[in-house]
């Protein structure tokens, strides 16, 4: 993908759905056989929908390559259980029927209590948000070419319009921090999670916040 700077930033589509589930199969579950990568990438996808109210989509010959969501609490008004929590819960389910599917879900859940842990060492610290960078994610051949730094700038213009200063995100070894440090984010704290295969080293994950930079 030589041509990124074509690329089209416009907000989240359900029809962009399928296509994007696989890029987070691809990222982050490629381990495990298709169904039950899919499964875990769908009950992931759901998930972070659960808690999204702002969302961007990087579109190039009308295929989406890159994606970055948000939440800004004010303008949630939803249930904590609403509709994308109950089919990320159902997909959670499925994946007690399938190949190696347990080891996913355990997976998920265990990423999930370490974010819910980060989210309380930061507040027993006095380090409270009212906004969070939930998923972002770009197609390997996009990478290298200015679209994440597009993607992120984007949504901070979203959170500048609605009023945030300051916001979160969490991230782990998986991810390249470096880019949310170039962009003056700092970690506030930081938590381990065993590996879930013996011999392989402890994941690493982080809680990082910024500041939404004046417009240029």
């Amino acid at each position: 993908m030589e041509n990124m700077s074509e690329a089209i930033i416009r907000t989240l589509r359900k029809d962009d759905y399928p296509a994007l589930i696989d890029l987070v199969r691809r990222t982050w579950y490629a381990e495990y056989d298709e169904r039950t990568g899919l499964l875990a990438a769908e009950a992931d996808w759901e998930n972070c929908l659960a808690r999204v109210t702002t969302a961007f989509v990087a579109e190039l010959e009308d295929k989406p390559v890159a994606l970055i969501v948000g939440r800004i609490d004010e303008l949630d008004h939803r249930s904590p259980l609403n509709m994308h929590r109950r089919h990320s819960l159902r997909k959670l389910l499925q994946l007690a029927f399938a190949h190696d599917g347990m080891a996913a879900a355990s997976e998920i859940l265990g990423t999930l209590h370490v974010d819910r842990q980060l989210r309380k060492q930061a507040a027993n610290i006095g380090h409270e948000y009212s906004a969070e960078v939930v998923l972002f994610v770009l197609d390997p051949a996009a990478r290298g070419h200015g679209l994440g730094r597009r993607m992120f700038e984007t949504m901070m213009s979203a959170f500048r319009a609605a009023g945030i200063r300051q916001y979160f995100l969490f991230t782990d070894t998986t991810c390249d921090v470096g880019f949310y440090v170039h962009r003056g984010l700092t970690q506030v704290c930081e938590q381990s999670l065993p590996a879930s295969v013996p011999g392989e080293n402890p994941s690493s994950f982080y809680l990082y916040e910024g500041s939404v930079p004046e417009p240029a």
